[in-house]
């Protein structure tokens, strides 16, 4: 994650920042959703609504937040962002494969079940990536 903005601790709790980034929030109150931690750990989620091309959260103050109500605390981007136009979804270029071949004697298998065993190995393997990178894996298995 690459912090792109971060609300200045020396200002008033209802001081605006006029270096903040626009809310830009939606007027169907549609939001992003994302997720992230601050250095300090402080929790945030994404209040700009979805932004085809576009990487950056932004999460504004609520109600009696910490800040001045719809001002950008905090923003972030993901290491692979950049300024490119896109299709609508960012790829992490250039790409790479994995692939794991678990071979095993039908024996071996007896109550074993496959879908489970699958899973648990992208599950493990999704967690070596970074928060936002999960969107851009594309994971596959196929059994015989």
């Amino acid at each position: 994650m690459i912090i792109t903005y971060e609300r200045p601790a020396t200002l008033d709790l209802q001081q605006f920042d006029p270096a903040a980034p626009d809310a830009d929030l939606s007027p169907t109150g549609q939001q992003c959703g994302n997720t992230t931690y601050d250095v300090g750990g402080l929790e945030w989620h994404c209040t700009r609504a979805p932004h085809p091309g576009d990487d950056e959260h932004r999460a504004a103050f609520e109600r009696n937040g910490e800040g001045p109500e719809g001002a950008v605390g905090f923003a972030w981007t993901y290491q692979y962002a950049d300024d490119e136009p896109s299709d609508g979804f960012d790829h992490a270029a250039p790409t790479h494969s994995l692939t794991v071949t678990l071979r095993y004697p039908e024996r071996a298998g007896r109550g074993i079940d496959t879908e489970s065993v699958a899973a648990s190995m992208i599950r493990a393997a999704l967690d070596h990536f970074w928060e936002g990178d999960p969107d851009d894996v594309t994971a596959t298995t196929t059994s015989s």
